[in-house]
């Protein structure tokens, strides 16, 4: 009788062990399950807002001798720029771009190869990274227009620049520069955008007739 209880003993005490086993690994299965379903949280690119283009609809302004194309949408700022006889400055600001074109009229006074120097040394200051500045050449034989347009690294205060002259009584500069500082993903609507207005300047100047 005795033997027979302790056999009864040793069998509870399996079958609690086998019962703990169970219990843990059911536990352990249920953890896993568990854990596997969660979604892992994975880093995703910053959204932008949508930007709307403004219309492509231009008029005529006049700066110094010559008169230029400027989106309807823009405003167009008389700026003060300095002493120089016969200079004439222009902000043409995009609101919504939250973005400016800084222009300067400069008169030719047979100083034009210094004028062209000191202004393609001037975008080439202001690019963070020379090696990534691209330059698209324009030019209009029968009305006498040369300009270039310069596209400056991302990391450049004013990524769009351009120079256009006629080589005999004006240079025009234009810098494109925005209010604040932008990653590059965020501005690129509007760089696009705004590239199509300065072309549109560009091969819009007509010198004014007296």
């Amino acid at each position: 009788m005795r033997q027979h209880i302790l056999y009864l003993d040793m069998y509870s005490r399996g079958m609690n062990k086998i019962f703990v086993w169970l219990r843990i690994t059911v536990i352990m299965c249920a953890v896993l399950l568990l854990s596997s379903c969660q979604q892992r949280a994975t880093p995703r690119p910053d959204g932008y807002f949508r930007i709307e283009p403004y219309p492509a609809s231009y008029t005529p302004y006049r700066l110094g001798t010559i008169t230029l194309h400027v989106n309807d949408s823009a405003q167009c700022v008389v700026a003060k720029g300095g002493e120089q006889r016969g200079a004439h400055w222009l902000n043409v600001v995009y609101p919504r771009y939250h973005a400016t074109i800084y222009l300067s009229y400069i008169p030719l006074e047979g100083d034009i190869e210094r004028l062209m120097g000191e202004s393609i040394d001037l975008v080439y200051r202001q690019n963070v990274i020379t090696e990534q500045v691209e330059a698209v050449a324009y030019e209009d034989v029968e009305r006498g227009l040369y300009a270039t347009l310069y596209s400056l690294s991302p990391e450049s205060a004013t990524p769009l620049q351009f120079i256009a002259t006629d080589s005999v009584a004006y240079l025009l500069r234009g810098a494109l520069y925005f209010d604040a500082p932008v990653k590059t993903d965020s501005v690129a609507p509007s760089l696009h955008y705004i590239e199509a207005d300065i072309m549109q300047m560009v091969e819009s100047i007509t010198p004014i007739t007296r």
